[in-house]
């Protein structure tokens, strides 16, 4: 048995230590793809990606369903040989890279690479195979090798000799350090395996873009920027019409390993999908030939529509997967209704889907079942809907052409992207084909969430300014009251009790933002294009904080608030009017960062208390969740104490009691925080301080968020099985410590309350700031 482990273990060496390097070289290379890339994909590592939700040494569910698929001996125990398969990648792998074992290693990746050949990728041709191919080839060339001079099982067979050396007849010496003969055949397959690994690595992909510009008015130099080289995003690549067809083509032949290629279009030097995602082709290892219309996205045609419809087994098995890990993990989902209210809502939801199997209704049945949970982070969110849904809703040319704001109930246009010039700025938007404005946004609140009662929020959710990638209105509207290729609208002007009947056509969302960017100009489309500081007068400066969603790094934050504070204190500015309107929150880190250079004496924050409703989570779950973290997969070693069901995190996992100290280079003047509906998560918690401090006076309306608590801080995002609807779902509740026994259920209300009307809207009055102006001028 020695003998045998010392022969499996001891290299073949060659003549000179450059061969045993040629060798040496794509053992390495293959061992760290497999053990970093193709295995740490499906088998769970230290380094694995945090996206594919695996436990060390687990592997993933859809290569267990694969490997299943190959039938026969497979289908009998798919989990055995799944799991055999994707450690023999990601374990073997590393085996193969440090030369430990290296034939032992090989003997299993060869196996594995001749399942994957036959049963896998035998009918995607041999540029499907390559990679595979490529590391068998590594693998039955090292089966003989071992590792060669640079591995470890070079140095344990040294020791082994060397416990050998005394009793070895000197014969067997002589034969045992008698070089190798592989020599240059050695180097020349080296260097061939060498070839193979690389070239597996960059396929040839070809695709033949066609875009469709027939709905542009003004064509010149079409285009296309991209992601892979030929493409790239700082310089165009010429597009051209040969027939005149007005749809303009191009091929372009990828070396790529990547599996997919993002891009856009561009006309005339402006690229088209403003605002919007870019588009993707996925590779298919074939010619692709790809349709598009210039700055619209692909959407489903209403016999395509009609064909995405679901049994009544598929729909009870969502629902199904909905109830038990909705209720599993919401941290607060019995906190503004009990038990049977809720179990009552899932039979409702249950039997509005079947009564309307479709994909459009599922989407508006999940969203309006989710509204009534009263929390602000859980609902269908539209960045994480699947391409279907995208297709089947979000792209359809059903949109509104003008973006509007509000009061109360009532709409007032904002920007006219239609062809109807009667539609102006500050009219009053009285009726949209037949109905009322109050009662579209009554029934439009359905879908919309908020913490708790906060009505407001609801409402301000189905805003719609063009900034927005999504807008609710444009999602639920054509939901609940109907696809229309138009809108009649019944319109009022300001102090003018006659209305006007106009029609306009109904558009698509990328082509309304193209149309605002040509008729106003760029639209913001950054954090850093929402920040804003300007020294209004003598002794009056004004900061404008349009997000805090600051964590892309898109820009020095913090230097652009230092730099502002420093201008403040050299121009001698007493007073400072921080404008957080239309914020939704985002890093509360923004927010104690302001707040802590405006404090004049110690001001006392209250703990932040965090909790959960659960240890672990479930195997079973896994296949439907994910998140970008796993933090929130397992609370057990996180858990201080248990009560009633909820357990309360440890100290470090809250946020404990601080004192924000004054600063020497502190604000020593008047603050005025402008707030309003919009103003959730981390700047409904940042009013909430600001009413600490003396020197801050909060104006506008009442914000977003509720006194009694948010949840959030990590979220899972549930896919349902056959409808495919993503459900955020937040993980934990935080509850600000508070003394009142009383704690009221809304947003944090303004010391200074300023209603806006609609005159001052028509003329471009900003009433909130007016009003602050006049307050400092009458001090």
């Amino acid at each position: 048995m020695k003998r045998l482990f010392e022969k499996l273990i001891t290299p073949v060496t060659q003549s000179s230590k450059a061969s045993d390097i040629i060798l040496a070289l794509p053992r390495i290379l293959c061992g760290l793809l497999l053990a970093f890339d193709f295995g740490a994909s499906k088998f769970g590592m230290p380094w694995t990606s945090s996206e594919s939700n695996l436990s060390l040494f687990q592997v993933s569910d859809w290569f267990v369903e694969d490997i299943a698929q190959y039938g026969g001996l497979f289908a009998l125990s798919p989990l055995l040989f799944a799991w055999l398969g994707a450690a023999s990648e990601a374990l073997g792998g590393l085996f193969l890279a440090f030369g430990l074992k290296t034939r032992i290693a090989s003997f299993f990746l060869t196996c594995t690479m001749l399942v994957a050949i036959f049963f896998q990728k035998w009918d995607q041709g041999i540029w499907g195979m390559l990679p595979a191919m490529g590391f068998l080839w590594v693998s039955l060339y090292h089966i003989v090798l071992g590792s060669g001079r640079f591995g470890l099982d070079y140095l344990i067979g040294k020791r082994l000799e060397e416990h050998r050396i005394l009793s070895t007849p000197i014969i067997e010496l002589k034969q045992m350090h008698k070089p190798s003969k592989l020599g240059t055949k050695s180097k020349i397959a080296g260097m061939f395996i060498l070839f193979a690994i690389f070239s597996a690595q960059a396929q040839s992909q070809q695709v033949t873009f066609k875009v469709d510009m027939g709905n542009v008015a003004t064509i010149k130099n079409v285009a296309i920027q991209g992601s892979e080289s030929p493409l790239s995003w700082d310089k165009t690549t010429m597009l051209s019409d040969m027939d005149n067809d007005g749809i303009y083509e191009l091929t372009i032949d990828f070396n790529t390993s990547k599996k997919n290629v993002k891009f856009k279009f561009v006309n005339d030097g402006k690229q088209e999908l403003q605002g919007a995602d870019k588009r993707v082709i996925w590779f298919k290892n074939e010619p692709v030939v790809a349709n598009f219309t210039f700055n619209e996205f692909q959407f489903y045609k209403k016999e395509q529509l009609q064909k995405l419809v679901y049994s009544e087994a598929q729909i009870k098995e969502d629902v199904s997967v909905l109830k038990e890990v909705l209720q599993y993990i919401h941290p607060n989902i019995f906190k503004y209704r009990d038990s049977l209210s809720l179990q009552e809502d899932f039979q409702e939801l249950e039997a509005q889907m079947i009564g309307n199997p479709t994909l459009e209704n599922a989407y508006k049945q999940v969203s309006k079942f989710a509204a009534k949970v009263r929390c602000s982070h859980t609902f269908t969110n539209p960045w994480n809907q699947s391409s279907t849904t995208e297709k089947a809703i979000f792209h359809q040319p059903n949109k509104i052409p003008f973006t509007f704001s509000r009061l109360g109930k009532k709409i007032f246009v904002d920007k006219n992207a239609s062809d109807n010039d009667a539609l102006k700025k500050g009219m009053e938007i009285k009726s949209i084909n037949g109905a009322t404005t109050e009662e579209i946004m009554t029934r439009l609140v359905q879908y919309t969430t908020s913490d708790g009662n906060n009505y407001e929020k609801k409402l301000e959710r189905l805003l719609t300014d063009g900034t927005e990638k999504f807008s609710m209105f444009d999602i639920f509207y054509p939901l609940e009251f109907g696809n229309a290729e138009q809108f009649e609208l019944e319109l009022e002007e300001p102090n003018k009790k006659e209305s006007v009947q106009i029609s306009v056509k109904a558009i698509s969302k990328t082509n309304r933002t193209q149309i605002l960017e040509d008729r106003y100009g760029k639209l913001e489309s950054s954090v850093k294009e929402g920040w804003n500081f300007k020294i209004l007068n003598t002794n009056t400066a004004q900061l404008i904080l349009k997000s805090f969603a600051v964590q892309r790094n898109e820009f020095d934050w913090k230097a652009f608030l230092d730099n502002a504070f420093e201008k403040v204190s050299k121009k001698g500015i007493t007073n400072l009017i921080i404008d957080i309107r239309g914020n939704e929150g985002g890093q509360g880190e923004v927010g104690e960062y302001i707040l802590e250079r405006l404090v004049r004496t110690p001001v006392e924050l209250p703990a932040m208390i965090s909790s959960v409703r659960y240890k672990t989570i479930p195997e079973s779950f896994k296949k439907y969740i994910n998140t970008w973290d796993k933090f929130p997969y397992d609370f057990t070693k996180k858990i201080a104490s248990e009560t009633d069901g909820r357990y309360f995190l440890k100290d470090k996992y809250s946020v404990a009691r601080r004192t924000y100290k004054p600063r020497k280079d502190a604000f020593k003047g008047q603050v005025y925080l402008i707030i309003d509906a919009s103003n959730s998560s981390a700047t409904h918690l940042m009013a909430m301080y600001a009413k600490k401090i003396e020197n801050i006076t909060l104006v506008g309306q009442e914000t977003g968020g509720n006194q009694k608590g948010t949840n959030g801080s990590f979220m899972f995002f549930l896919r349902l099985p056959n409808t495919k609807v993503e459900l955020d779902i937040p993980v934990i509740g935080m509850q600000v410590e508070q003394d009142a026994k009383e704690i009221y259920d809304g947003g944090v209300i303004p010391d200074l309350r300023v209603e806006k009307n609609a005159m001052d809207y028509a003329n471009g009055i900003d009433t909130e700031l007016n009003t602050i102006l006049e307050l400092i001028t009458k001090k």
